[in-house]
């Protein structure tokens, strides 16, 4: 089929990315995902995997490898399988056209379904992580810190539009808390400074803030109290450091609660 059927009358919009994504009805009934780009154009199925296909009779290449490295090892003194190389590829596609559509139905206002992508994706590098096939499991996850903003961007998207505005705080503290530490578990805690991907969810909690004004909670407040302390004693002021400890343990009695 000529797809000029399709695009004529609807140019690529380079200037507002939402008017390049539509939701329309598929010849079989069901509802598709399109997305215009500059040389033509997508569509991805709405509900299932992206591209409709049920790999091995599975929803998913997710589901299939879930039940793959459970089954018994050839190894007796293995518990699971590992992931072999041709599957771990398989995951990797199917974790792309997940977060792509992800990226789509956020345009689409379509934020619960954008957050099942976004947690079907992080569920695949979990998977990924813990059966890689050869170790190199950060040339997988990479992908881990975008992810975690499009999860804490739904979630937070999810908790205005039912007007609960400290859960999308929350929502927002945790996917920084996250993104945190997957820089420390690689040991890349001195580059967290530059980290594009938690400064976009900084940016968002402290505007949301402001414009509700909505107050640091216990657990944001003993954060903050930790670093002002590490600072004083990083400045030798040892008096200043004594009293921000005291506050910490009153902050902390509060989280933890009567004995």
């Amino acid at each position: 089929m000529d797809l000029s059927v399709i695009l004529d009358g609807w140019a690529y919009d380079e200037e507002d990315e939402s008017r390049n994504v539509r939701k329309v009805v598929g010849v079989d009934g069901k509802m598709k995902v399109q997305v215009r780009i500059r040389s033509g154009l997508m569509q991805w199925e709405m509900e299932g995997r992206p591209d409709g296909r049920k790999p091995f009779g599975r929803a998913s290449m997710l589901d299939y490898c879930r039940d793959f490295v459970t089954r018994p090892a050839r190894d007796k003194h293995r518990e699971c399988r590992s992931l072999t190389q041709e599957l771990e590829g398989e995951l990797v596609v199917e974790v792309l056209d997940y977060h792509r559509r992800c990226r789509a139905l956020f345009h689409l206002g379509d934020y619960a379904r954008a957050l099942e992508d976004a947690l079907h994706c992080l569920e695949t590098l979990d998977l990924i992580r813990d059966h890689c096939f050869d170790g190199s499991m950060f040339s997988y996850d990479r992908y881990r810190p975008a992810l975690l903003v499009d999860r804490a961007r739904a979630q937070m998207l999810l908790c205005i539009q039912n007007n609960d505005m400290r859960m999308a705080i929350d929502a927002l503290s945790r996917g920084i808390a996250d993104i945190e530490c997957f820089y420390t578990d690689y040991e890349m805690d001195e580059h967290l400074a530059d980290c594009s991907e938690r400064q976009v969810l900084v940016d968002l909690r402290r505007s949301l803030r402001e414009r509700h004004n909505i107050p640091l909670n216990d657990a944001e407040l003993l954060q903050s109290l930790r670093t002002e302390q590490e600072i004083a004693i990083s400045k030798e002021n040892y008096e200043m450091a004594a009293r921000l400890r005291d506050k910490i343990k009153v902050i902390k009695q509060r989280i933890s609660g009567p004995e």
